[in-house]
């Protein structure tokens, strides 16, 4: 007992290093190390001193399974759907035309269509039989189903699912059955030969704090093949355990668990912010379509205009007011028109192929875009600044803040690793009588055992080294989070910014429209009644309002973007069934 006594106190004398004093060490070696290599190198030894730390303070909530996701309650998303006819007018303000222009028909944008359709065809032709015709709930709804890059997104959730699955496996009873048929023999006849089976019945089981219990029955039935070996069958009934009683044992042996449990959460956030972000990033490719639909629209208007300014200009000539020189300018401005056109049904082309290929549809199959506004209502100030709402609610950003916890955790467990280790052991077992049937366990026959395993920490230098890694790993962490709650505020800064700048775009191309217009009234009125003799004026005044309807397009597109891509900065986005019509169009039919 004495000697036991004193191989405990040599073992604590040997323990005597704390945590601190073992990342003294590694910075002292590390620091040597990297100077050596530096002058050899370099030629001289820049610093890059690692700032000591000490072991951080676990909370409870370093532990928990599943940690607390904060989310806002808004009372559904601030999205509603706005749905409004296209004018068979120019895209802008409603505006009254005095010009003196032809009639054209009800919907501009169909005739166009129709029209270049028919004279030019990019490609193999669509499956004209099955067009969808999608509005941007619709297309969402599409994409949610059908689009690949979503599918990955849901088999990555599905993969750290199954890691959890696994962990709690290996914390609950797993069973398992062996069978083992040998022969044996020798080539002395008079040894003997026989053929023996052995059926291993068992189950085992991890303990939550530390160490293993495994029960198994054993049964042993020989068949002798001559008369050197005796016929006969044997059982045992098996008890044995092994805990761990100071390394690796407590909390730190549930960490591959609670890992895995995390992760998990970190991946249903990341899926959660993927959704939100698909639906932004679809919503973006169809107002950003949309402005080649109107673009299209708005340039068979301009060679319609210029068109009819071609007559004028022909029928001025041949009434001797105008010379030749207009007329020719005139016709120069229509074939420009038409070739703008033509880019315009390509450009169209091009990017609803671009479109059918995110959310996942054929690109033979025909498509149409239906023009749908989104509104969306401001934010209750009363739930703080956007800057507030977004470092309460973005579900990255509280990943991040959790990974302080998990490194503050892991840092605890690798000081756990430099402590000796002492384990107990023990087990026992019964079995039959020689002689008699497997199936009569004998009592009297038990033997079991007990013991104490104690390794001395004598070497410990992966452990060490692992515990300073645990240290830096924890203070990267707190410097990621940090550099992610500045990036996030400054998302949302540029996003309440680039809102202001649109809105006031928006304002200054819907006055473009108005200038434009009335510009290119009084100078078709001007050429009507002589005031002028060429046709520059109308030519330009056409040019500027085409391009204030083409600035219009975008600028009104790019709020309604901007206005979605707030609500994900801030971490308001809803996206479930419960919050409205954006969460029902990304529900997945099962």
């Amino acid at each position: 007992m004495r000697r036991f006594s004193t191989l405990i106190l040599t073992a604590l004398s040997l323990t005597g290093c704390t945590a601190d004093g073992y990342r003294a060490e590694a910075d002292r070696q590390v620091q040597a190390v990297i100077k050596e290599r530096q002058e050899k190198t370099t030629g001289y030894t820049p610093e890059v001193e690692v700032e000591p730390t000490t072991q951080p303070i676990v909370p409870k909530k370093s532990y928990a399974k599943v940690p607390l996701t904060r989310q806002p309650d808004i009372g559904g998303t601030p999205i509603r759907r706005v749905t409004y006819t296209l004018p068979a007018e120019p895209l802008g303000p409603a505006i009254p035309d005095p010009s003196p222009l032809p009639d054209v028909e009800a919907d501009i944008f169909a005739d166009a269509y129709r029209i270049q359709r028919s004279r030019l065809e990019y490609g193999p032709g669509l499956d004209e039989g099955s067009v969808a015709k999608l509005d941007l709930f619709a297309a969402i709804s599409y994409a949610v189903q059908n689009a690949r890059t979503y599918r990955d997104q849901m088999e990555s959730l599905y993969l750290s699912a199954l890691d959890v699955t696994l962990e709690r496996h290996l914390f609950s009873p797993r069973p398992f059955v062996t069978t083992t048929a040998r022969y044996s023999g020798a080539q002395d006849s008079e040894v003997g030969s026989a053929y023996s089976v052995t059926q291993r019945v068992g189950v085992r089981q991890k303990l939550p704090y530390g160490g293993e219990i495994v029960a198994t029955g054993l049964v042993t039935f020989v068949n002798a093949l001559n008369d050197n070996i005796t016929d006969g069958e044997s059982a045992e009934l098996a008890l044995r355990a092994t805990i761990p009683l100071w390394r690796g044992a407590g909390m730190v042996n549930l960490e591959p668990l609670i890992s895995t449990e995390r992760e998990l959460i970190y991946a249903t956030r990341s899926f959660e912010s993927y959704r939100r972000a698909f639906a932004v990033d679809v919503a973006s490719r169809y107002f950003r379509t949309l402005i080649r639909y109107n673009a299209l629209r708005n340039r068979f208007t301009n060679y319609r205009n210029l068109l009819d300014l071609v007559e004028r200009t022909e029928a001025l000539f041949a009434a001797g007011r105008v010379t030749a020189l207009e007329v020719q300018r005139a016709q120069q401005s229509l074939l420009s028109a038409e070739d703008a056109l033509n880019s315009a049904q390509f450009t169209l082309q091009s990017e609803l192929d671009d479109f059918k290929i995110f959310i996942g549809m054929p690109v033979n199959q025909g498509i149409e875009l239906a023009f749908v506004d989104v509104q969306v209502a401001a934010i209750d100030q009363a739930m703080g600044s956007p800057e507030e709402l977004a470092l309460r609610y973005r579900l990255d950003l509280q990943t991040a803040r959790d990974r302080i916890d998990d490194a503050k955790r892991g840092a605890s467990n690798a000081v756990n690793q430099l402590g000796p280790s002492l384990d107990f052991t023990g087990g026992g077992a019964v079995g039959n009588g020689a002689g008699d049937p497997a199936r009569r366990i004998d009592v009297e026959s038990l033997q079991y055992d007990a013991g104490i395993v104690l390794d001395l920490p004598v070497d410990r230098l992966p452990e060490r080294n692992a515990y300073r890694r645990a240290l830096i790993g924890l203070e990267q962490a707190k410097r990621r989070a940090t550099d992610l709650e500045e990036n996030v505020i400054a998302d949302v800064r540029s996003a309440e910014r680039t809102i202001r700048s649109a809105q006031y775009s928006l304002d200054i191309q819907r006055a473009g429209i108005t200038l434009a217009r009335e510009r290119l009234d009084f100078a078709n009125e001007s050429l009507l009644l002589g005031r002028v003799t060429n046709s520059r004026e109308v030519v330009e005044a056409q040019s500027s309002l085409l391009n204030a309807q083409d600035a219009f397009d975008r600028a009104r597109a790019d709020l309604q973007i901007q206005m979605l891509q707030y609500l994900r900065d801030t971490g308001t986005l809803r996206v479930d069934p419960a919050a409205g019509i954006l969460g029902l169009a990304m529900t997945r039919d099962e």
